[in-house]
């Protein structure tokens, strides 16, 4: 399958003292939304990360790279800017002033975790990233490739990306509508959890993120995957974009602007 990366640099620069304002090589896409946010303890997870950590604290670009299948791709999006990996560096960028974030986007629709795994050296590391945001799992689970050859292969892709010394945040899978049509995709979300908490993974819960926005009625069914649709649309990668990039923020720098 043909490799699709799409690069997303932002410089956050500094302030004009005399303007007040912020220079920004392009503008975000969409204002911060609060309707987005969900509380802490629904989006933020436990653990250290503390390669991306020092490259705040020492001045060094952020270099993330987002590997995934087709909901971090922006497959139904309504641009490739609108896609969650876009939105988390421009929030990052918002959140964290005067710090390079450089987002790489390494999502390939209908990929299976095998096939992400098998593009770790080639697609992830040999961009010697600081911070590894690894989504995966969808396919996984409405295939049913079978629950224990999944966490296998999650350890195996956890461990590879550590020694290529990246910290790792996994992204676990999102709400399908009509869920009895795959009865294994809890069980394959629950295993993302174990194998998480076995090797000490933090995991940006996007399942009960979404979840919470879909039961408070500030997601509409449709604005996570439209009717007819096996992809998330430009709503519902916001609102991952932007939790995320908070909960990434908090844990980067002590300094980090709080959300408006």
């Amino acid at each position: 399958m043909r490799k699709r990366w799409l690069r997303l640099a932002w410089t956050s620069l500094a302030v004009f003292a005399a303007a007040g304002v912020a220079a920004r090589a392009s503008e975000p896409r969409a204002p911060f939304d609060p309707g987005c946010t969900v509380a802490r303890e629904v989006r933020s997870f436990a653990g250290d990360l503390p390669q991306a950590r020092a490259a705040i604290a020492e001045g060094q670009a952020l270099k993330v790279i987002a590997l995934g299948s087709s909901s971090t791709l922006g497959s139904g999006a309504s641009s490739e800017e609108r896609a969650y990996p876009a939105v988390m560096r421009d929030e990052l960028a918002r959140l964290l002033p005067g710090h390079e974030i450089d987002v790489t986007n390494a999502g390939i629709g209908g990929n299976s975790a095998h096939q992400m795994y098998q593009r770790i050296d080639s697609d992830v590391l040999q961009e010697q990233p600081r911070l590894v945001v690894w989504q995966t799992g969808v396919y996984d689970a409405i295939h049913d490739i079978g629950v224990e050859k999944f966490k296998r292969i999650l350890r195996k892709g956890i461990a590879r990306l550590r020694e290529g010394g990246a910290d790792v945040v996994l992204m676990d899978q999102f709400p399908v509508p009509r869920a009895e049509r795959f009865p294994a995709f809890a069980a394959y979300v629950a295993a993302l959890h174990e194998v998480a908490v076995e090797t000490g993974t933090p995991v940006f819960r996007r399942y009960a993120m979404l979840e919470v926005l879909l039961a408070e009625r500030r997601l509409k069914p449709e604005e996570l995957l439209p009717m007819g649709s096996q992809h998330l649309v430009d709503a519902s990668y916001y609102c991952v974009g932007v939790n995320l990039a908070r909960t990434l923020a908090e844990k980067l720098s002590p300094r980090a602007v709080p959300g408006q």
